[in-house]
């Protein structure tokens, strides 16, 4: 068989198809598998890892509001399609697997004109617009949450499938961790807090100069281990704070000892977060994050906050007990099991 995967711009739609990657390079390791990125996306240095056949075409953003901008991406939308349709005729995939963005969509519209197989995954509660378009053009269409089901109501049923979120930590992974291995490795204290930060995979300087500006008063309370995101130029030196510009394998190891984690809310944050069943504070981005943190926090998960408040929100919590435990007990409920698999399944229904 061979399955094509696309996704790109930032990490959100790259991170949970590579945990999909992975269940079939274990489970099917006959299997050619190709990925097509954008030209010049953080993706592309994070996907240099991984032993995938790798393309890349133009994406062009999709504005529903005016712009200049939109004149010159008419142009570049029709040359990924030109490009889009020179990699599947290379590649000749039987399924094309996309879980949003730009760059994905002449690719499934190119692929389903030509006959093959596709399949979709909505990570967020609301349905961005890239793949709003491709469900025309797919085959299925899995869901982390029921609750997107709305903006599919065009679709039948049985085109729809709740799986949620894939995450990249597998069960095993998880529980071959051991603590105090992982502290010996990165020189941390066990008898000190664990905060994590995470501001996302390009980097929020709104978080990095708040974290930045309090670092003396989070290290008295915390081991502070801040990821900047990439192309950040301040360092600082301080006991008990390490700096990371990106993780990439070893964000598994420190969301396993984080106590509190910070972060962004992306969707495959979110899942990673609840597969670890971690306590977390979400500083969201205005539009999808904003919906995703706003579901979690409803359902008691997640602490919501804005970066202003950010540093009383920590402290804050790093006080109450009760209330980590009961936030860690709702995160570990808050999304369906085993989303790999059942992807995975979904993908070798469609294509036998």
């Amino acid at each position: 068989m061979k399955l094509l995967f696309s996704g790109g711009g930032t990490l959100g739609s790259v991170t949970p198809l590579l945990a999909i990657i992975d269940n079939i390079k274990k489970n099917h390791p006959e299997d050619e598998i190709f990925w097509v990125t954008t030209k010049d996306g953080v993706e592309k240095d994070f996907l240099a890892k991984y032993d995938v056949k790798k393309y890349s075409i133009t994406s062009a953003k999709l504005r529903r509001y005016f712009s200049f901008q939109n004149l010159i991406d008419v142009f570049k939308f029709i040359k990924a399609f030109f490009e889009a349709y020179q990699v599947i005729k290379k590649t000749d995939p039987d399924i094309v697997i996309s879980a949003g963005a730009y760059v994905s969509v002449p690719l499934a519209i190119v692929a389903r004109l030509m006959s093959k197989k596709v399949l979709i995954h909505q990570q967020d509660i609301k349905v961005g617009l890239a793949n709003r378009i491709m469900a025309f053009f797919a085959n299925r269409i899995t869901l982390s949450f029921w609750e997107s089901r709305a903006r599919f109501k065009k679709f039948k049923s049985k085109k729809l499938y709740l799986t949620g979120n894939p995450s990249r930590f597998t069960r095993e992974q998880i529980d071959n961790l051991d603590r105090q291995d992982l502290l010996d490795k990165y020189d941390l204290k066990p008898n000190k807090a664990i905060l994590l930060i995470l501001g996302g995979s390009s980097g929020s300087s709104e978080v990095n100069n708040v974290i930045y500006d309090s670092v003396a008063k989070l290290v008295n309370k915390f081991q502070v281990v801040h990821v900047t995101g990439l192309n950040k130029d301040k360092k600082i030196e301080e006991v008990d704070y390490y700096q990371y510009d990106f993780l990439n394998k070893e964000m598994l190891h420190f969301m396993f000892l984080a106590d509190i984690v910070v972060s962004r809310a992306g969707f495959a944050t979110l899942a990673e977060l609840s597969c670890l069943s971690k306590c977390s504070i979400m500083v969201p981005l205005k539009g999808h994050q904003e919906i995703n943190a706003g579901y979690f926090y409803k359902e008691k998960a997640v602490e919501l906050c804005d970066a202003e408040h950010l540093i009383s929100t920590i402290l804050r919590l790093s006080k109450d007990k009760g209330k980590r435990d009961s936030l860690i007990e709702h995160m570990d409920h808050i999304m369906p099991k085993n989303a790999v698999e059942k992807i995975v399944g979904q993908i070798y229904g469609l294509i036998n």
